[in-house]
C-alpha cells in the first residue's frame, strides 16, 4: 500500500479529554517532526497525531546531528542532535495549526532552567497560545542532563531522565502544568531507573490524562577494538554514550507498557513506544496495555508512509478475530503475566528426527548441556540427563529437534 489512508480506512478512533483522534497512532517527537512539510506529510499519510520535535528552554547541547543505523544489529544510535529553540518550536506549532486540520499536535517540551514549575508552566502556556492540542512533558530524554551526568560531566540544570524517575517531582510538576493550562497534559516518562510504573501511577493520581515511555535507551555503541578512542559516528572524533532505538528495543518497551498498565486502572490512558516497525508490533503494544502507539525510529528511516501498511494488517487481524476496536485486544496479556514461582511447567525432553539430522553437532556443542552426543554422525539424546531447556531446538538449522511433553510439574 503506497497511497495515503482514506477516511474509510481509519482505524481505532478515540476521544481523549475532548480531543478526537482519527486513530491511535502518533509520530513520536524526533527528527521526523521538525518542519512544516514533515507535519503535512504525517497528516497526509493518515496518522492520528504528531509530537513535534522536542524543545528545551533554555536550549543547550545543540549540535549538528550524528546518527548511525547499524543494520546488522537493527539499532539506531545518535550521539548529537540539533535542537529547536523554544521560539522555533512555537513558530512551528503556529504554522502547523494553520496547515493541518485532522492531526492532533503535541508540544513536546522540557524546561531546563532554575525556575522549577514556573518555567514549565510558562512554556506550556505559550505552546497553548500557539495552538497546541496537547502539552507533552518530556521527562525522559537521556540525551539531556542525564547523558552529561552519566558520561562523567556536570549538568547545570536537571531535566529529562535526570528527574524522570522521581514520582514526586514528575507528578507535582505535571499537576502544576495541568492546572495552569486548558488543554490536556500528557507525560513522557523514562525507563531509566526502573520506576516507570510508580511514576505513571503518581501522575494518574494527580489527574494526568495520559502517560507513556520513550522509545530509546542510553548506551555505548559497538566500536572498533583496534581504534577504541574513536567514536562510531561519521564526522565525530570521540566515543560517547548514545541514544539507542530500533527493533531490538521492543521487548523492553513492552515491559514498560505492561508496568505502567499494571500500576494503573483500565480507564487510564497509556502510550507505548519503542521498536515498532510492523502491525504485529503495534498489536503487541496494545495487548500489553497501550492506548496510543508512538513510532519514531521507523518513521525516521522509512518515512510516514509506513502507516497504511500497519493499519491494513491490524484491520485484517481485527476482522479475523471479530474485534470491533482496539479496546477488545488492549490488556489481553496483562493479567496473564505470571510470577516465576507460579509458572505452569511440564516435564519433558528433547528428541531427534534422525531423517532430518545432518550431523552438524551444533546441539552437541551447547555449553550448559550434557545430554547430547554424536553417534554415527547423528545427534543422540540421553533422556535421563535432558532438562528440557529447548536450546537445542532453537539452534538446530534443519528443525531436526523437538520437545516431548509429559505430565505437569506440581507446585511445591
Amino acid at each position: 500500500m503506497n497511497t495515503p489512508i482514506r477516511e474509510s480506512d481509519y482505524l481505532m478512533p478515540l476521544k481523549v479529554a475532548g480531543l478526537s483522534f482519527r486513530n491511535n497512532f502518533v509520530v513520536g517527537s524526533g527528527p521526523a517532526v521538525k518542519t512544516l512539510d514533515m507535519i503535512k506529510a504525517i497528516e497526509r499519510w493518515g496518522w492520528g497525531g504528531a509530537s513535534l520535535k522536542l524543545t528545551i528552554d533554555p536550549t543547550y547541547i545543540s549540535k549538528p546531528p550524528r546518527y548511525r543505523w547499524l543494520k546488522k544489529h537493527k539499532y539506531h544510535a545518535f550521539t548529537a542532535e540539533t535542537r529547536l529553540t523554544f521560539e522555533q518550536g512555537l513558530r512551528l506549532m503556529e504554522k502547523a495549526r494553520k496547515a493541518v486540520s485532522e492531526l492532533i499536535l503535541y508540544a513536546n517540551m522540557a524546561y531546563a532552567g532554575e525556575n522549577g514549575e514556573d518555567g514549565w508552566i510558562r512554556m506550556a502556556k505559550k505552546y497553548e497560545a500557539a495552538g497546541a492540542h496537547v502539552i507533552e512533558l518530556n521527562m525522559c530524554c537521556p540525551n539531556m542532563s542525564f547523558n552529561v551526568e552519566s558520561s562523567g560531566g556536570q549538568s547545570r540544570a536537571l531535566s529529562g531522565a535526570s528527574v524522570g524517575s522521581r514520582p514526586d517531582i514528575v507528578s507535582k510538576t505535571a499537576a502544576a502544568v495541568q492546572a495552569a493550562v486548558g488543554i490536556p497534559v500528557f507525560v513522557k516518562l523514562t525507563p531509566e531507573g526502573g520506576r516507570i510504573g510508580e511514576v505513571a501511577k503518581a501522575c494518574f493520581d494527580n489527574a494526568i490524562v495520559s502517560v507513556g515511555s520513550t522509545g530509546n535507551r542510553l548506551a555505548i555503541p559497538d566500536f572498533d577494538i583496534n581504534n577504541p578512542q574513536h567514536g562510531i559516528c561519521r564526522l565525530q572524533e570521540e566515543p560517547t554514550l548514545a541514544c539507542f532505538s530500533g527493533p531490538w528495543l521492543k521487548p523492553l518497551a513492552l515491559r514498560d507498557v505492561y508496568e505502567m498498565r499494571a500500576k494503573c486502572t483500565p480507564e487510564n490512558m497509556v502510550m507505548g513506544s519503542g521498536g515498532i516497525e510492523k502491525w504485529t508490533d503495534a498489536v503487541q503494544m496494545m495487548m500489553c496495555g497501550a492506548d496510543f502507539v508512538q513510532i519514531c525510529t521507523a518513521v525516521m528511516l522509512k518515512g510516514p508512509k509506513i502507516l497504511p501498511k500497519i493499519v491494513k494488517g491490524i484491520k485484517q487481524f481485527m476482522q479475523q478475530k471479530g474485534y470491533d476496536g482496539y479496546r477488545d485486544m488492549r490488556d489481553m496479556v496483562v493479567p496473564h503475566i505470571t510470577p516465576t514461582d507460579r509458572l505452569t511447567l511440564y516435564r519433558g525432553h528433547a528428541r531427534i528426527d534422525e531423517q532430518k539430522c545432518t550431523g552438524c553437532a551444533l546441539c552437541a556443542d551447547i555449553g550448559h548441556c550434557y545430554a547430547i552426543s554424536m553417534e554415527n554422525k547423528k545427534a543422540k539424546i540421553n533422556v535421563d540427563d535432558c532438562t528440557g531447556c529447548s536450546t537445542c531446538v532453537d539452534l538446530c538449522p534443519v528443525n531436526a529437534v523437538s520437545i516431548c511433553q509429559y505430565e505437569k510439574i506440581e507446585q511445591e
